[in-house]
C-alpha cells in the first residue's frame, strides 16, 4: 500500500472538497489494483504533481516505468490520447492505460528540466526540437482549441472580475487576448 504525500492530499481536498477526500481514500487501493494488473512493483518514493500521483515501478518487460493516477476530472480525460498520439516522440511512451481510473503506465525517465540548463541557446534549441516532435495533428474525436477557447476566455474574465488591483485588470486583458488567439480561426 502506497503512502499519499501530505502536500498532495491537502491541496486535493482544498481544490476538490469532499469528492477529493473520497478519491484520496480510494487511491492506495486503486494503485495496488493497477500494480497487480500491470504486474509491477513500486520502485521508489511516490511523487506528485498538481492533480495526480506518480509511482516509479519495475517489473515490466519494457523496463522501468511510472504509474500515474490522476484525480478524475474532465480536464484529465485526454491526457492518455496525447501520449498515444505522440508515441514516445518528444514525450514518454504510454505502455498501458485505464481510462476509468484516470491511470497510465508510462515510460520512466530521469527527472530533469530545461531550467537546469545554463546555456540559453541550448535551451531554445532543445525546446524547439521538442516542440517540433510534439506538433502533430490531433487525433480525430478530440476537442479542438477553438471549441474550448471561448469558455476559457469567459472563465478568465469572471476570475479577473473578482480581483481588485490594476495589475490584475491589465493582466486580464493580456490573458484574454492570448486565449482568444488560441481559439482563433486556423488553430486546431
Amino acid at each position: 500500500m502506497i503512502g499519499i504525500p501530505e502536500a498532495f492530499a491537502r491541496s486535493t481536498v482544498e481544490r476538490e472538497g469532499d469528492p477529493g477526500a473520497a478519491w484520496l481514500a480510494e487511491l492506495p487501493g486503486i494503485v495496488d489494483e493497477l500494480l497487480e494488473r500491470w504486474r509491477c512493483a513500486p520502485d521508489g518514493e511516490v511523487m506528485h504533481g498538481g492533480v495526480g500521483v506518480v509511482v516509479p515501478v519495475r517489473g515490466r518487460a519494457e523496463g522501468d516505468a511510472a504509474l500515474k493516477v490522476s484525480f478524475p476530472h474532465p480536464g484529465n480525460v485526454h491526457e492518455p490520447d496525447a501520449f498515444a498520439a505522440w508515441g514516445g516522440r518528444g514525450a514518454v511512451r504510454l505502455y498501458a492505460r485505464d481510462d476509468e481510473r484516470f491511470a497510465m503506465l508510462l515510460e520512466r525517465v530521469e527527472a530533469s528540466t530545461l531550467a537546469e540548463v545554463e546555456d540559453a541557446d541550448e535551451v531554445v534549441t532543445v525546446a524547439g526540437r521538442i516542440n517540433r516532435r510534439l506538433a502533430i495533428p490531433a487525433p480525430p474525436g478530440l476537442p479542438r482549441l477553438r471549441e474550448r477557447a471561448g469558455a476559457w476566455e469567459e472563465q478568465l474574465r469572471k476570475d479577473a472580475e473578482e480581483l481588485c488591483s490594476w495589475n490584475a485588470r491589465s493582466g486580464r486583458r493580456r490573458r484574454g487576448v492570448s486565449v482568444h488567439e488560441l481559439g482563433g480561426e486556423g488553430h486546431a
